[in-house]
């Protein structure tokens, strides 16, 4: 039986060389470069690495479950990489399922894979990886020095700044945005998600903040910003967290119990493959033994937190993006010490979202937080179906960022005259090529539409991807169109005709605005809900994108008002003003 050749990457130029030599020797060359499955199977691997993942964390390995072998204390290694393990794996199984492997092959095979193919050598025997060479990447150094003089004049900061022990902390990653004042509505630069929260917060709260450690090599968001140094924001005083991280380093019983807790990981790496794993399972452990640094990182920052929650001894501590590993790691730290900790819901809840499923064993080991507030009754009811929180730490406040919208809307004077303004909120997607399509569907329709303008809106997280949109542009032929990172979101949507996005929060935050919403859904999954509640329409290519512009603008197609009242009561309680109240009563009730 003749051997095979898989190529899903693209090749040096030695590689295609050598390719070729190969099938002058008899190897038979399947090349799914550029290649994925259609929109169906994705779908069905999307779901399916969901549930495997779920199950993972449940499954028995000798007296204990998988997720206990990981967990040290309070801290969860399993739940920390579990959001991004699940995306690694699925986009794995894309390939997986181009190349017609489904278990060991019975033939050599040769397979020219990308570089996230590297931990899984050992269940593929007979498969030769030959991974993607990674690219020489200097060192950022300006901004590793501008990271490393922000850490050291915060550290001085805070041995001179004022003590003071404030009854309930809320912790944040500093990093600020363009947004609006509540009182004057003009641009401020704010925190986007927490702003309007802590300009309400009262002298009961302090706020607990980092900066975080930039990458130091390739593509880098960081930027000085003054405010980093200052010891209030919002007239709360703020506890760097930069002093307890150097203390903890300094000690040498918690560098040593570090150590130890990293050798007992080791050793779970090995007893975890004792499970009785399915392949996508057996995939997902070895990714998480790739992150064996990562894991100790995370046991550090855990450790060093619980060291200063045994002093600081408030009575809750709040954190929005509540369950990624950097804010994960200081509320354990804090659970571990008796202190009750709450989440605020800072993007959409659904089905393929890692962050907010969680096992009925997962509630039993207590996972979740104490509290989490939810922008309506919709996340509500799935935290506590599908995502099996326990009764009773659920509550609906609504979303903080819109408690600007009543005072923005009385000020929106729609300008006569101007051509119709379009929006196109785009996201660094995981799978490349339907992020790619997306632009691009985007820039071929609206380049048909005469007399209409296009505000491509960047993700944070795509600060530096302007040439990659140009390019698509550039081949779909749109000129004129204009590039927007740093506005204010909701400004930008309370003066467009027409948002488009294809899963964003930015389309449920169109609906506060009774604002027209198209979804670019080319795997027809709805993962929002969107079209399902009747309060966006739904496009799956180029064509039939540019076909319901074309109507809304004119005014033949039109959502019906009571479904976007119904839509704001399921998923944002409600559109008052009065968000920030709510969660700061909900936090000192605890």
């Amino acid at each position: 039986m003749s051997r095979r050749i898989l190529i899903s990457r693209s090749l040096s130029v030695a590689e295609e060389e050598e390719v070729r030599l190969l099938q002058h020797q008899g190897w038979q060359v399947h090349n799914r470069a550029g290649e994925g499955p259609d929109p169906d199977v994705k779908r069905r691997i999307n779901y399916a690495v969901m549930d495997e993942l779920l199950a993972l964390g449940d499954l028995p390995v000798n007296d204990q479950v998988f997720s206990d072998l990981f967990r040290v204390g309070h801290a969860s290694l399993w739940h920390y990489h579990k959001f991004r393990i699940y995306f690694t794996v699925r986009n794995l199984c894309y390939e997986l399922e181009q190349s017609g492997l489904t278990g060991e092959p019975d033939r050599d095979v040769i397979w020219y894979a990308g570089r996230d193919w590297a931990p899984l050598g050992r269940l593929f025997p007979r498969v030769e990886f030959r991974l993607e060479k990674k690219e020489k990447e200097k060192l950022n150094a300006l901004t590793l020095a501008g990271y490393l003089l922000t850490f050291c004049v915060r550290l001085i900061v805070s041995l001179f700044a004022s003590r003071s022990r404030p009854e309930y902390l809320i912790y944040f990653a500093e990093k600020y945005s363009t947004l609006l004042d509540r009182e004057t509505l003009r641009p401020v630069k704010g925190h986007h998600i927490l702003e309007y929260l802590l300009d309400r917060l009262d002298h009961r709260f302090g706020l607990l903040t980092e900066v975080i450690v930039p990458k130091l090599k390739g593509r880098s968001d960081y930027l000085f910003d003054i405010n980093y140094l200052k010891t209030r924001w919002a007239g709360c005083r703020k506890q760097m967290i930069e002093p307890f991280i150097v203390k903890a380093w300094l000690n040498r019983k918690l560098r040593k119990e570090l150590s130890v807790s990293s050798g007992r990981l080791e050793a779970a790496y090995d007893l975890a493959r004792q499970g009785r794993m399915s392949l996508h399972q057996q995939m997902a452990l070895e990714i998480m033994r790739s992150l064996h640094g990562s894991s100790c990182f995370y046991l550090f920052r855990y450790y060093a937190a619980q060291r200063f929650f045994r002093q600081a001894r408030p009575r809750a501590v709040a954190a929005s993006d509540e369950n990624s590993p950097m804010s994960r790691t200081i509320l354990d730290a804090a659970r571990s010490c008796g202190i009750a900790i709450a989440g605020i819901q800072h993007g959409s809840i659904h089905d393929l979202h890692p962050a907010y499923r969680y096992t009925a064993g997962d509630r039993e080991k207590g996972v979740m937080p104490d509290l989490t507030l939810v922008w309506g009754k919709s996340g509500k009811q799935f935290l506590l179906d599908k995502g099996n929180y326990p009764n009773g730490s659920v509550m609906e406040a609504g979303q903080i960022r819109t408690d600007v919208i009543p005072d923005l809307l009385k000020r929106e004077q729609k300008s006569k005259g101007k051509a119709p303004l379009v929006v196109f909120a785009s996201q660094p997607q995981r799978d490349p090529g339907l992020r790619w399509q997306a632009a691009y569907d985007v820039f071929s329709a609206v380049s048909r539409m005469e007399g209409c303008r296009l505000i491509l809106r960047l993700h944070p997280r795509e600060f530096n991807d302007e040439s990659y949109y140009r390019s698509i542009a550039e081949k779909a032929g749109c000129s004129g169109y204009i590039t927007d990172i740093r506005s204010d979101l909701y400004e930008l949507i309370a003066s467009c005709d027409l948002l488009i996005t294809c899963f964003s929060t930015v389309g449920t935050e169109t609906i506060y605005f009774n604002k027209p919403l198209i979804v670019l859904d080319h795997l027809k999954q709805d993962i929002q809900g969107y079209v399902r509640e009747g309060v966006a329409f739904r496009a799956t290519g180029a064509d039939e994108l540019h076909g319901l512009i074309r109507d809304i603008l004119n005014g033949t197609r039109t959502i019906d008002p009571e479904k976007y009242r119904m839509f704001i009561e399921n998923y944002a309680y409600r559109i008052d003003g009065k968000v920030a109240e709510r969660v700061i009563g909900a936090i000192t009730s605890m």
